[in-house]
């Protein structure tokens, strides 16, 4: 005789199975662990299993992989595990309503879709490790990539939500002037000048881009190279619950406002409907930044001395991300929130009523509907909804860049780490070689 599960059961055993899996903050703990010891080689070593493996977190575990290959130098590995996260990460606009949707259920159960700006970053990274293989062609691309993705980040009103990413602005820049230095053509100088129009006209406190504009022809022809180095400092910010629904003032504001408009049914107070969803988590998330001691990078070479200029705030554009979020659907999922609770509330109070009058005084059958009721109505009703709280780790809190104009020959740059008030955190030495109109890229990065 097959015995059936009751309703009940399945739905608890669900919950039990959701909250037993193995996180993925879990799986990246050994990770990133290894990476900030300098070990970022073997931190993607021990991601492969994860990321040759299909499932709902495969798009994290290939962007962290490919960071950490970026960070070890790897970048032709990087570059195989970064293509393939791009491809799956492509932005695809998605309605505001299954948007709220999605985040009424256990979205760790779901596929991870990546947030706007990581979608954006995995070009961008893709574009360093080709200027890091002297490729400046694909480099380009990449870079023209960044901002092609950022206009499809649309708002409500159909507008942009972001502007142009100045950093990939400045090296699609950079790449277009070695590209016009290695083969002549005037078209991609060109195309420099007009990027760093571009840069000025959002950025016009950069003196940076004024001198380089500037100073673009000058540098053409005059047998000098440059060495151009791009600093990632510190630690992005990861995301955190918000708590729990009513913790959030907005959100407590909102879900009073939508239960305001609500048509209650018969026995359904609003005093019921906030019990019913006291317990229950907010479902969007917040990110929380993580201290950095590092705030910019001096290079020295010889008599020259240059700071590195923040182009690129990741910090700063993953909290807005969330934030915007947060505003464009709070209303929305307060509203979803109470019509699932009066819903349920209601169905559960007519069925109460039905089986009254159907077990006419049998308190065995009103027990067990009250149960199913009270599972409905209770906490259990919002049991499987919480923040997803996956992000991608392994990220820099800022991009930062320096260019340093050279003869050809050989050098020792002094690279002094500056903290927050001003004094040298760290020193250290880097030599290299300058080419006839070349540019020499060194990526320098710090965990703490």
């Amino acid at each position: 005789m097959t015995r059936r599960i009751h309703p009940l059961a399945a739905a608890l055993l669900l919950v039990f199975l959701f909250s037993c899996g193995r996180d993925y903050r879990e799986e990246m703990k050994a990770p990133i662990e290894l990476f900030y010891r300098g070990q970022p080689y073997e931190a993607a070593q021990s991601l492969l299993p994860y990321v040759n493996k299909s499932g709902r977190d495969q798009l994290l575990f290939l962007m962290e992989a490919g960071y950490l290959l970026h960070a070890a130098e790897k970048y032709e590995d990087s570059n195989r595990v970064l293509l393939k996260a791009a491809t799956m990460a492509k932005v695809k606009p998605i309605s505001i309503s299954k948007e709220v949707a999605a985040l009424l259920t256990n979205q760790t159960m779901t596929n991870y879709r990546g947030e706007d700006f990581e979608k954006v970053l995995v070009h961008m990274y893709l574009g360093i490790n080709y200027l890091m293989l002297d490729n400046a062609d694909d480099a380009a691309v990449e870079f023209k990539a960044v901002n092609n993705e950022l206009q499809k980040i649309k708002n409500e009103k159909g507008e942009a939500r972001y502007k142009q990413n100045i950093m990939a602005k400045y090296l699609a820049a950079i790449a277009h002037e070695l590209r016009a230095d290695t083969t002549g053509d005037e078209y991609d100088r060109e195309y420099a000048e007009v990027e760093y129009r571009q840069i000025l006209q959002n950025r016009p406190d950069l003196a940076v881009a004024r001198r380089d504009l500037a100073s673009i022809r000058q540098r053409a022809g005059s047998g000098n190279g440059e060495l151009v180095v791009v600093f990632q400092a510190g630690r992005a910010p990861i995301k955190v619950s918000r708590g729990r629904l009513m913790e959030d003032p907005g959100m407590k504001a909102s879900l009073v406002v939508a239960l305001g408009s609500q048509s209650l049914a018969a026995g359904v107070t609003a005093a019921s409907v906030m019990t019913a969803i006291t317990a229950a988590q907010n479902p969007i998330p917040r990110f929380q930044t993580r201290p950095n001691m590092v705030r910019c990078l001096r290079v020295s070479v010889g008599n020259r001395q240059v700071m590195t200029q923040n182009l690129e705030n990741i910090e700063e554009t993953a909290i807005r991300n969330l934030e915007d979020d947060y505003s464009r659907l709070r209303a929305k999922v307060a509203a979803s929130i109470i019509t699932k609770a009066v819903v349920s509330l209601g169905a559960g109070i007519a069925a109460q009523e039905v089986t009254r009058k159907l077990s006419d005084g049998n308190r065995g059958l009103s027990s067990l509907v009250g149960l199913l009721v009270g599972s409905g109505t209770g906490a259990a009703l919002f049991a499987t909804m919480r923040p997803d709280l996956r992000c991608w780790h392994t990220l820099p809190a800022n991009l930062q860049l320096a260019r340093v104009p050279l003869p050809p020959g050989t050098h020792c740059a002094r690279l002094d780490f500056i903290g927050h008030y001003g004094t040298v955190v760290e020193s250290r030495n880097v030599n290299f070689e300058i080419n006839k109109n070349g540019k020499r890229f060194i990526t320098i990065r710090t965990v703490q």
